[in-house]
């Protein structure tokens, strides 16, 4: 059970990755089909384990809500994962032993009453006395054959799932694990941090004496400075966008830094809006900051993941 919540968790954070998550949330039914998927294995692996580790009640109401409660149980567990696969293109040998389990629960829950197989109808009736919480015998009658008693060991039937989940749920995990690392190849060598060059203190340093000065000189070297500063951004934003790593709350905050970036241009460029010099100052702290303690760091992160990190 740790290995299929530690392999679910591993579907999650895929799906929860930038790179991946904006491609994935182009189709709304296979992201619901996804998330849906992955919350009804996470909730069966919890039912499954309570189902082990507690107590089982004495009243004959409450047995069978137990059994009727762990064979439903594995049935979702195997359409989730079933469910799950699909909405990611991988398929999977059919299981005798799910089909079986998926029978035993049908026939003893799911249609006991009238159970329809190859237009014969089967009738199914759990023995009570036989109630336990390792299993059950299931009685099965049908025009074409005598009663028969069928023996459900339900510890078993739990172990033999959980192995087969655990197969079809590491298949799933393996292919995304192989799309994210052919994704991170495709960049692999070209740093998104080698945007932002060695010069780009100089550059600053040279905006900064074009706000202080009244040169026109000085101003219009800042100015061309300043460009080159927006053309990096620009070239920073693109890079985010070819590895589908700007998220949303990035591409705002690239949004106010190019505002900011317009206004000091228009300060150096004539100041026709006669924004004062503390103004500009400022505009030049905020970009200066953003700079080195907001979109450095962003790169940094984004080519340590590329360059060793995987989902």
């Amino acid at each position: 059970m740790d290995r299929i919540t530690n392999l679910e968790g591993a579907v999650r954070d895929f799906i929860n990755t930038g790179r991946h998550q904006g491609d994935l949330l182009k189709s709304r039914e296979s992201w619901n089909q996804i998330c849906s998927s992955l919350d009804v294995i996470g909730d069966t692996v919890l039912c499954i384990r309570d189902y082990v580790a507690s107590p089982y009640p004495s009243s004959d109401g409450l047995k069978y809500i137990y059994t009727y409660g762990i064979l439903q149980a594995l049935f979702l567990q195997q359409d989730a994962v079933r469910h799950l696969s699909e909405a990611f293109a991988v398929s999977h040998p059919e299981s005798p032993t799910l089909m079986r389990i998926r029978d035993i629960r049908n026939a003893a829950i799911g249609h006991p009453t009238k159970q329809n197989i190859k237009k014969v109808n089967h009738y199914n009736y759990i023995s009570r006395v036989s109630l336990s919480k390792t299993g059950f015998t299931l009685l099965r009658s049908s025009p074409d054959d005598d009663t028969k008693f069928v023996d459900v060991d339900l510890t078993g039937i739990v172990e033999e799932q959980l192995r087969d989940i655990e197969v079809a749920l590491s298949s799933v995990a393996d292919k995304l694990k192989a799309a994210d690392r052919l994704h991170r190849e495709k960049f692999g060598g070209r740093l998104i941090s080698d945007v932002f060059h060695s010069s780009t203190g100089y550059m600053f340093e040279k905006v900064g004496q074009g706000v202080h000065s009244s040169s026109q000189g000085d101003r219009s070297f800042g100015l061309s400075m300043l460009e080159s500063i927006e053309k990096m951004y620009s070239q920073f934003k693109a890079a985010l966008e070819e590895r589908r790593e700007l998220s949303e709350y990035t591409r705002f905050d690239l949004d106010e830094y190019k505002h900011a970036i317009s206004v000091l241009k228009e300060y150096l460029s004539g100041n026709p809006k006669e924004i004062s010099e503390s103004d500009a100052r400022i505009y030049l702290f905020y970009l200066r900051e953003q700079h080195e303690h907001k979109f450095v760091k962003i790169a940094e992160e984004v080519d340590d993941e590329y360059e060793g990190g995987e989902v």
